[in-house]
């Protein structure tokens, strides 16, 4: 069997259900007793009251005999007031025990009378009265009242409006349990059903909207989520019965509700049909046209002045709003024909079944001879909802999951590009260590050439040179290790404190001040931190320096007391070398090869090198920066 049809059985089997549900509704008049001691009375006498509200029975009036139901808006249809109602109770009444009163209609509300005496009612029945007229009643009568019963008369007082289906349909009389079944069964279906059906359809309404509107490709599932949230309010029609605002403007906005209903789901049915039917493009005056219909409506009916203006109307707007849903559920069923499937099926059955309950309704909302009935289209909204609620859920399950997958897939990828990334990073860092590897093996070569190897030729040549005196020979052998040793400690990357740099070259030259009777003194601040700037090339630059400058002192200035100290500046860190030797003059010295080349090795660590000349003392000073310079 195809898919489709199945789709034409589905829809035959959910239409041939909706009209046995019909049928046994009107053959039954909703719901009625089954007991057979109940007795249904569909004869009373009948007495206009006026518009004022009467305080007790009338003894005596023009009565005049009716059959029920007794339907205001066909028998007076511009009644506004109350109206009494005059049976005879049935010679078994007083061998009952718990004798009730059955009203399965009675709008738009009523209460009851027994000899004179009120014996029951809901409500209040002062203009505006309770709206009690979907309301059933089920009303004991005391035992005292039911023993002086004299002429055993049984009065309904009812009150009603015009053009709101206000009357009084057949009464029950009976036992109590004999009739409790039936009333429990009627208000479960007319009162206490509805009020779930509108939280239900509050509850699909929120969903749908929350989701949907934060859901771009599920925009069009917005147009149902207000066509429930509208459906759901329109359905207090049916359940509140002292509403807070004035009982017309109550009325008007809730048949005002339906239009706007009817309105918004045909947007919807027209979105939804072309979002699922490739090649399907709606008639585009479709809503803007049923917008303008749920204005109109609304306009007609808000501006209405009683009850009987806005009933003129509504044949007419009902009509419309018919023709538009109508629409709306045909259009549904032609895409489930047209795309088969189980889902489509679903929403399909559950238009058709509301469409042949709408049509059922309007003949119940239409017809001023007939009262009782029971309005089913709250309940058609059910199936027809909570399938469209499936499609939604579906299809945004369907959404997430591909987004899952879509992030799962992004998360791979991007997986695969850091492990790329990192390994791109690790080659470019071995490159790196390479390239600094080859710099310092060509830093380290030029500073032996330039240091030792200078040192070495000079040592070669006194060794050749017959008369080379040998306190020469080894005075340029001593200059060869303070090279090579100058060389080997700045080759530690990790060294970044002066302190152990330069104690190590104070070790190494403190023999010989002691071999010429010089004193080196050494004095370091306690506070003394490690400096960055201090990398190999830094610190070999640092260590030559330091060298060369206590070389000189040693050399050239005939102290007999070195001082080196060390301390924290603000800026970095401090380095002095004082001699109490002769000195020189800066000022005349400053272009020579030895100041040229001790301000060469300042300025590539960044360093700032000074000298301060004294009477008895030279001070070389040299501060050493916290950062290294920018290059």
């Amino acid at each position: 069997m195809t898919g489709r049809r199945r789709v034409l059985l589905a829809l035959a089997a959910c239409l041939l259900v909706a009209l046995i549900i019909i049928i046994a509704s009107r053959l039954h008049r909703g719901l009625e007793v089954s007991a057979s001691a109940a007795v249904s009375v569909v004869t009373a006498e009948v007495l206009e009251a006026g518009a004022a509200r009467p305080e007790m029975p009338p003894p005596t009036g023009s009565w005049h005999s009716i059959t029920l139901p007794d339907n205001w808006d066909g028998r007076r249809p511009d009644y506004r007031g109350y109206v009494w109602y005059r049976f005879a109770l049935p010679p078994s009444a007083r061998q009952w025990q718990r004798p009730a009163v059955y009203l399965p209609a009675a709008g738009m509300n009523a209460e009851l009378w027994l000899n004179g005496e009120r014996v029951g009612g809901a409500g209040h029945m002062s203009m505006p009265v309770s709206r009690h007229f979907y309301t059933p009643q089920l009303i004991e009568l005391p035992r005292s009242a039911m023993a002086g019963a004299g002429d055993g008369q049984l009065l309904v007082l009812l009150a009603g409006y015009p053009g709101y289906r206000s009357g009084l349909a057949p009464v029950w009389l009976g036992e109590h349990d004999d009739l409790y079944d039936a009333f429990r069964m009627r208000r479960f279906w007319q009162t206490e059903g509805n009020a779930a059906t509108i939280i239900v359809n509050i509850t699909i309404a929120v969903f749908v909207l929350v989701i949907g509107w934060r859901d771009r490709e599920h925009r069009a599932y917005v147009w149902f989520g207000a066509a429930a949230l509208v459906w759901a309010l329109r359905n207090l029609n049916y359940w509140v019965t002292n509403p807070a605002i004035p009982d017309l403007l109550f009325a008007e906005l809730c048949v005002s509700g339906a239009a706007w209903f009817t309105a918004l789901f045909a947007i919807f049915a027209l979105r939804f049909a072309e979002a699922n039917q490739p090649g399907y493009r709606g008639p585009r005056w479709l809503p803007k046209t049923a917008l303008v219909y749920a204005v109109v409506a609304t306009l007609y009916f808000v501006s209405a002045a009683d009850y009987g203006r806005a009933n003129a109307g509504f044949a007419a707007l009902a009509a419309v709003g018919v023709a538009l849903t109508a629409w709306s559920m045909l259009r549904l069923v032609l895409l489930a024909i047209a795309r088969p499937s189980a889902d489509m099926a679903a929403v399909a059955c559950g238009a058709l079944i509301y469409l042949v309950f709408l049509l059922n309704d309007y003949e119940i909302g239409t017809n001023s001879s007939s009262l009782g009935e029971i309005f089913l289209r709250q309940y058609a909204s059910l199936p027809l909802f909570f399938a469209i609620t499936a499609t939604f859920a579906q299809r945004y399950m369907r959404s997430l999951q591909r987004t899952r997958d879509l992030a799962a897939s992004l998360q791979s990828q991007v997986d695969a590009q850091r492990l790329q990334l990192e390994r791109s990073f690790e080659q470019l860092r071995e490159a790196e260590r390479e390239q600094a590897r080859t710099q310092e093996r060509a830093r380290v070569m030029g500073d032996l050439h330039d240091g030792l190897g200078m040192h070495l030729a000079t040592a070669l040549r006194q060794a050749r040179a017959q008369d080379a005196p040998r306190d020469v020979l080894a005075s340029t052998l001593q200059d060869c290790m303070d090279e090579l040793r100058v060389a080997v400690d700045s080759l530690d990357e990790h060294e970044r404190d002066p302190l152990a740099l330069l104690g190590s070259l104070r070790f190494r030259m403190a023999p010989r001040f002691e071999s010429l009777g010089v004193r080196l003194d050494w004095k370091v601040a306690d506070d003394l931190r490690e400096l960055p700037v201090l990398d190999p090339s830094s610190a070999l630059h640092l260590l030559r320096l330091v060298q060369e400058a206590l070389g000189n002192a040693l050399k050239h200035s005939g102290a007999s007391v070195v001082t080196m100290s060390l301390g924290p500046t603000a800026d970095g860190t401090l380095i002095q070398i004082a001699d109490n030797g002769s000195g020189f003059d800066p000022s005349t010295v400053r272009h020579g090869r030895g100041m040229g080349t001790l301000q060469s090795r300042a300025r590539r660590i960044g360093a700032e090198l000074t000298w301060q000349r004294a009477p008895s003392a030279m001070t070389l000073s040299l501060l050493l920066p916290r950062a290294k310079p920018a290059s």
